[in-house]
């Protein structure tokens, strides 16, 4: 077929057994791979009205169409399921190299059904499939889980080094509904609360080693598509130069001085100068970081190693990327750059999203200095949670991964929470799924892609900063309504075919991979005639899916709006100073493109044009 690995894998942990299907070709050219692929298996397989942490619910890994091909940045892997936490079809991705490695496996899907009553982990080795006992890893971190896993099957260190793990640390087993399934230790599929249903299933992990060569339809025009797109990323400005150097965070200043870096839970803005210098990604880079480090087959290497010394924040991790710092820093007020990496480090060996947790952090400590949260409720003995409390903000992320005192209540959302203190206005989501580090009134199409966003609020369905601040591929005006309906429903059907489904790491796009460069591989790799507009075609049948999906769950247009604070609350700062987002005027001509009806449920005759009806 190219490209594709041409096997599903079915993993069923009630029963403790497994089959092999081959994968469909039309089914592989109407849905791509990745989050495509898993879309529409979650709508043919699994209730949307179900309870996500039950026995019913399906977890399922995938790669993208080019996921270990060679394609420029294509490393990424997919986890789906329903979501605790939105209640909508969830799906989140991670970097690393599980997701080539499934596919050397020769496997690009694995769909996980069913429960175990006991821990366990799953091991594939090409075509060997086993489960096996967890009972000696649960409790673990995830860091723990993945050294011992590896010494657990393959002694030999050498080879063990060829398995690649994606586990569920503390948070998953007791069912944070903001907890992440990590691969490689540190590459979080962290959105929807997907490690919840991991641990619900009493899976504690999955590992997999592979030894198959993926095939390319033509491998002289692929190669050549490939350079083509190296050549223009080293060119760039930021693919060439900042996210090596500093990674996503090095966009931390620039963002501030565009007014879109939130302050104190999105309540002002910017935050401080001096204080954003803080914890930018130069300070991180030159202060914190050992060496860069690349998930595979990508020229950014935007990921990295780091070392705390500072007794109260020592540990060692990952380098944050520019939503952590976003939300740590600025929504939370935190200004220690290592008490921000401390943070990072703990959500990512507990097994959380640091997103959400960010959200959850400034929602407790808005409601907190506005006297909602009583102070006995938190229980502790010397600490305040006022914005910038970093120690109470550490403490407040190990005690949500165990539900331990206010942590149980914490661990369940910052929605969730806020609503339970009379106060759900006062958490910064969509969907109850927590805000990306950008305040929408200075860029007021992303107000309209988080608003739309299927799977709770997202930047990354529909980047519309690279238009409207990056100036990618043309420069718009962030402060106005007109266009940017046009421009999201594009910028979503071209990220659902050609990132989301073919594998694609949406930083690429910011560092000068463009869709034609992308589009070029993945046409080459799989060599089944794919044109552009069947790209486009895919990317549109695969988000009429999602939203048919949460319909089905009673998510409808009522859901598909932002917070009051961007509705109502004029910017105080930006381009944007003194304006808010009219999203009502958006969404009516966002409905209108994407030939849905005025209460946003898509027409029969555009179900019949995707062929999906």
């Amino acid at each position: 077929m190219g490209a594709w690995a041409g096997k599903i894998l079915r993993v069923d942990l009630t029963n403790k057994t497994h089959k092999i299907e081959d994968l469909d070709s039309s089914f592989a050219k109407d849905f791509i791979g990745g989050q495509g692929f898993s879309s529409k298996i979650l709508y043919d397989e699994v209730d949307p009205t179900i309870d996500a942490l039950s026995p019913k619910n399906k977890l399922i890994f995938t790669s993208g169409a080019l996921t270990g091909t060679g394609a420029v940045s294509a490393s990424r892997g997919w986890v789906s399921a329903k979501s605790p936490l939105t209640g909508t079809i969830g799906f989140a991705s991670f970097g690393g190299s599980f997701g080539p490695e499934l596919k050397f496996a020769g496997y690009d899907i694995l769909i996980v059904e069913g429960s175990s009553e006991s821990p366990v982990y799953i091991w594939i080795d090409d075509d060997q499939v086993y489960i096996e006992s967890a009972a000696k890893l649960w409790g673990k971190n995830t860091h723990i889980t993945d050294d011992s896993l590896k010494k657990m099957i393959e002694p030999n260190s050498w080879k063990a080094r060829d398995i690649h793990v994606a586990c569920i640390g503390p948070a998953g087993e007791n069912k944070v509904l903001m907890s992440s399934v990590m691969a490689d230790k540190n590459r979080a599929a962290g959105r929807c609360g997907l490690g919840a249903v991991m641990g619900s299933k009493n899976l504690k992990a999955v590992a997999v080693r592979g030894s198959h060569p993926i095939p390319i339809g033509k491998p002289k025009e692929f190669r050549y598509a490939v350079k083509e797109a190296l050549d223009r990323i080293s060119k760039h400005p930021v693919g060439g130069n900042l996210f090596p150097a500093y990674g996503s965070g090095s966009l931390v200043e620039a963002y501030n001085v565009a007014g879109l870096v939130p302050s104190k839970n999105f309540q002002h803005g910017p935050v401080d100068f001096d204080k954003v210098a803080n914890f930018s990604g130069q300070v991180i880079a030159e202060n914190f970081m050992r060496r860069n480090k690349a998930c595979y087959g990508c020229p950014l290497s935007c990921g990295g190693p780091c070392v705390v010394t500072n007794p109260s924040f020592a540990g060692r991790g990952e380098r944050p990327e520019f939503e952590t710092l976003g939300l740590m820093g600025g929504s939370c007020g935190i200004e220690q750059p290592e008490a921000i990496l401390k943070i990072n480090f703990l959500c990512n060996e507990l097994g959380m999203d640091t997103m959400d947790v960010g959200n959850t952090l400034a929602c407790a400590m808005e409601l907190y200095e506005k006297n909602y949260i009583p102070a006995k409720d938190l229980g502790f003995r010397y600490l305040t949670l006022n914005f910038g409390d970093a120690l109470a903000a550490v403490r407040l992320v190990e005690m949500t991964a165990y539900r331990e005192g206010f942590g149980d209540t914490f661990a369940d959302g910052g929605y969730r929470m806020a609503e339970q203190y009379g106060h759900a206005e006062l958490f910064m989501g969509a969907k109850k799924m927590g805000f990306p580090a950008y305040d929408v009134r200075n860029a007021h199409g992303m107000g309209l892609a988080v608003a739309t966003s299927t799977r709770g609020a997202c930047h990354n369905r529909a980047y519309t900063l690279a238009a409207e601040i990056l100036g990618t591929p043309v420069k718009l005006d962030p402060i106005t309504e007109d266009g940017k309906a046009g421009l999201v429903y594009e910028m979503q059907n071209l990220t659902a075919a050609l990132m989301d489904a073919a594998g694609i790491c949406i930083f690429s796009i910011a560092g000068g991979h463009t869709p034609e460069d992308m589009y070029a591989q993945l046409a080459t790799a799989t060599d089944v005639g794919l044109s552009f507009e069947d790209c486009m075609i895919a990317g549109e049948r695969i988000w009429n899916l999602q939203k048919l999906y949460n319909l089905k769950a009673g998510i409808t247009k009522k859901d598909d709006t932002i917070p009051q604070r961007f509705l109502k609350e004029p910017a105080e700062y930006g381009p944007g100073k003194g304006t808010v987002v009219d999203l009502d005027r958006m969404l009516e001509e966002y409905y209108a493109i994407r030939s849905w009806d005025k209460d946003g449920v898509p027409t029969p005759a555009k179900l019949k044009q995707l062929e999906l009806q």
